[in-house]
């Protein structure tokens, strides 16, 4: 049984509208973005199409912010066709280097580009606090191991080689077990008997967490100061799904708005989740998770625009292993994210996909019907307090049916996803003010009344419900 209760704060929603003058972004008491006084959820794409049939198609469909170049003439060709765009700010916002000069950098790009009218948000460097880590493990993991192999292999001195080859399989076994700092100072011991210096030396980590500290300081300095230079555009910044509570909530004192990228399919087989839950339910468990790392702060999620397979030269020998999301797959994502709480959705990875593709078609089917709920997605969330009851069934049901209603013009929606893989009936309760009410699945045209406070539908695994009121 899962209660829910929610409070309804701020009413009005809207489209982005076209405007001749900088548009003044703020965040609603519930989350929501608020933009010239309009309500709106937002629906984002990384990719900024080159061809313009394509970018036409992204709008029609529905995605009201697109990431664009920071130059003119990519923020007026969003602006024409009425969309809004982020900037991303680069490295000037972490003033813990350099601090005048980036301080320089920001200023010009707020002078450049904060009145621009297609302007909504500003967002920090991706992943900012992984990398901090990553870019470490990359380091001594890959590239360096990389870069001694063919230098052992190439020594004469056979004494050497055979020493040097067993000091690299012990580092190997250090971090592989956890000592980054032995691991660490055998390889730069390699590097001192191969007459050299590391070529990155004091990127380890075992002083990644130093290295996170000093730039979540730097980036809330800086995002100090854009602030100050801009209040009328909130600073957005993206992590990915790993590092721990702390750490992010640290990093999210730079922002206004957060979130992490989650890239779930196909089960089991990617490991982009390192949570337990590791199926297309993930997104709904990284959106909670994101929530409790900025408490009271709007939370966007970014999703999977892409099969993994695109990322790779060369294909993987199992088909399944890098495949596409299919629609209701990426249907069910997306409303796992808005139903877990999220106040945006942004898709990333469709660069790499063609745009006569299955999945591009999808996304674009699944973006329209969002943006035809545009009126709802930005609602506030109704003041119901109802539970769910589920009928007995043969598995362990571990993970919850989750609904969040919303109040529609005085008109309670009920948005209800499963994040159990197989079908379940459930039964929400706590509906007495609503009794005699009509309620139409806006996909398989299923219906229900309440009675007695309470509803009952039969939901697929991992499905989605959109109970509209009639």
């Amino acid at each position: 049984m899962r209660s829910v209760e929610i409070i309804c704060l701020v009413a009005v929603c809207a489209l982005p509208a076209t405007t001749a003058r900088a548009a003044v972004a703020t965040l609603a008491p519930d989350r929501m973005m608020v933009v010239d006084g309009e309500r709106m959820f937002i629906i984002g794409l990384y990719e900024d199409p080159a061809d313009d049939a394509t970018l036409d198609a992204a709008a029609k469909a529905g995605f009201n912010l697109i990431h664009a170049s920071a130059n003119a003439g990519a923020l007026d060709r969003l602006h024409a066709r009425n969309v809004w765009a982020w900037l991303n700010t680069g490295g000037s916002i972490d003033l813990s280097e350099d601090a005048s000069a980036r301080e320089g950098q920001l200023k010009n790009l707020v002078a450049e580009f904060g009145q621009h009218p297609a302007l909504l948000v500003w967002e920090v460097p991706d992943e900012a606090l992984w990398n901090c880590f990553y870019s470490a493990y990359m380091w001594r993991c890959n590239q360096e191991p990389a870069q001694l192999k063919p230098m052992i292999d190439e020594l004469t001195d056979t004494a050497l080689q055979t020493e040097l080859r067993g000091m690299m399989a012990d580092a190997k076994k250090l971090w592989d077990t956890g000592f980054y700092v032995r691991a660490e100072e055998t390889a730069d011991t390699i590097w001192r008997k191969l007459g050299q210096e590391s070529p990155r030396p004091g990127l380890n980590m075992s002083t990644a967490p130093e290295r996170a500290a000093k730039m979540s300081d730097g980036m809330l300095a800086g995002y100090t100061l854009l602030r100050q230079l801009d209040s009328a555009h909130p600073v957005w910044m993206n992590h990915a799904p790993r590092n721990q509570l702390n750490q992010l909530a640290s990093f999210n004192r730079a922002a206004d708005i957060v979130g992490c990228d989650i890239y779930p399919v196909p089960t089991f087989r990617n490991g982009h989740s390192d949570l337990m839950e590791s199926t297309v339910a993930a997104v709904g468990a990284y959106t909670e998770r994101m929530q409790a790392a900025a408490p009271g702060k709007p939370v966007w999620m970014v999703l999977q625009g892409f099969g993994w397979r695109d990322l790779r030269d060369t294909p993987p020998s199992d088909p399944y292993e890098g495949r596409r999301p299919r629609l209701d797959e990426t249907r069910f994502m997306a409303y796992d994210a808005i139903v877990h709480g999220a106040r945006g959705i942004l898709y990333w990875g469709s660069a790499y996909i063609e745009k006569d593709s299955e999945l591009w078609q999808d996304l674009l089917t699944v973006i329209a019907e969002l943006n035809e709920l545009q009126p709802v997605l930005s609602a506030p969330d109704a003041p119901v307090s109802c539970s769910i009851q589920l009928a007995d069934t043969y598995g362990s049901v571990d993970r919850d049916i989750c609904i969040l209603p919303k109040d529609v013009a005085g008109k309670v929606w009920l948005l209800v996803v499963n994040d159990w893989p197989e079908p379940l009936t459930y039964t929400i309760t706590g509906l007495n003010g609503l009794n005699g009410v009509r309620y139409v699945e806006n996909y398989s045209g299923n219906e229900a009344v309440v009675k007695d406070g309470a509803l009952t539908m039969t939901i697929t695994g991992h499905g989605v419900h959109v109970l509209a009121p009639q």
